[in-house]
């Protein structure tokens, strides 16, 4: 039995610093080439792509994984959905919660991995629900009792009766526009896709092939639920409201959690909405961005009665 590894990981959980001990640092603007952020970095010639949103960040040493993250707040409506983008290689996703969060509000917060923009946090400890200690952690893996501080610096952002929207970019699915893929981030099912057929995957529901940047199965929706419960009515609704507008949307079944941030939310945040937003990556970041722009719209005008209180009118004519 080796006992090191097990003991350095008991004194990571035992010691880790509590949530509300950390605070947000305001950030100057003049300062933002200081976090070391390449999608804000971005930018940098463009100073309307952050007008009216408050940046502030926060970093922290949890389970032997050091974190920086970024949060964006709308100045004009602090009571919009709370955007998360936790991979920081998936560029188009930042560029979807900016354009967001300036016509709809809220607060946005990023997971920085620096200015190399890496998918995983290098380090060596845990990562979320995983027993092994590990040399680099999938931040979205990493939602779990066993790391408060990550976990409640992202969720602590929510407010009650606005949903949480996840946003992501990946790679290519099972290839259904040939370009292969291992077919983890898709709609289709993986053994009917062997043979050769075009298959959703269990509680999928492709869209009505409406619109054209829509209809890809790596372009979806996800809607978490838990495997004990049946899908709610309400989300039925929403699916078939999505379904009818061109969006593909795939009901997530939860038996245990995977360390993500839809399977922590369905088992241990009932109280709170989620949805992730799924699309294609693209060489140009503005068409993933905006295959996502279009399932925000038509997710908040269609599925409001979810979290019970309606989101208002876009805050500007973006």
């Amino acid at each position: 039995m080796r006992i090191a590894p097990y003991l350095f990981a008991l004194a990571l959980y035992c010691f880790a610093p509590t949530a509300q001990a950390m605070e947000w640092r305001s950030v100057d603007k003049a300062m933002l080439a200081a976090l070391q952020d390449d999608d804000i970095n971005r930018h940098n010639d463009e100073p309307a792509f952050l007008e009216g949103i408050s940046v502030s960040e926060i970093r922290f040493s949890e389970n032997g994984f050091d974190w920086h993250l970024i949060r964006f707040s709308s100045d004009a409506n602090s009571e919009g959905p709370l955007w998360v983008v936790p991979h920081d290689d998936e560029n188009a996703a930042f560029e979807a919660m900016i354009a967001a969060l300036h016509k709809y509000g809220g607060t946005g917060i990023a997971v920085n991995t620096g200015p190399t923009s890496t998918r995983r946090q290098a380090g060596y400890g845990l990562c979320g629900v995983r027993s092994a200690m590990v040399s680099a952690c999938d931040p979205n893996r990493n939602f779990d009792e066993r790391t408060p501080v990550f976990t409640r610096a992202i969720l602590d952002a929510w407010k009650p009766g606005r949903p949480l929207i996840a946003l992501h970019t990946n790679s290519h699915g099972f290839g259904g526009d040939g370009a292969g893929g291992r077919g983890d981030i898709t709609m289709l099912d993986a053994k009917a896709y062997a043979r050769g057929e075009m298959v959703a995957r269990a509680d999928g529901y492709f869209g009505n092939r409406t619109i054209a940047m829509l209809d890809n199965p790596d372009v979806y929706a996800i809607l978490p639920y838990v495997a004990t419960k049946a899908i709610s009515d309400g989300e039925t609704l929403c699916r078939d409201a999505m379904n009818q507008s061109g969006i593909n949307v795939w009901h997530e079944r939860v038996r245990r959690s995977d360390g993500s941030l839809s399977n922590y939310v369905a088992l241990q945040r009932p109280d709170i909405t989620y949805v992730n937003f799924e699309a294609k990556r693209e060489d140009d970041l503005s068409t993933a961005a905006k295959a996502q722009g279009l399932m925000i719209d038509t997710y908040l005008q269609k599925c409001a009665s979810l979290w019970g209180q309606p989101i208002p009118a876009p805050v500007s004519g973006r």
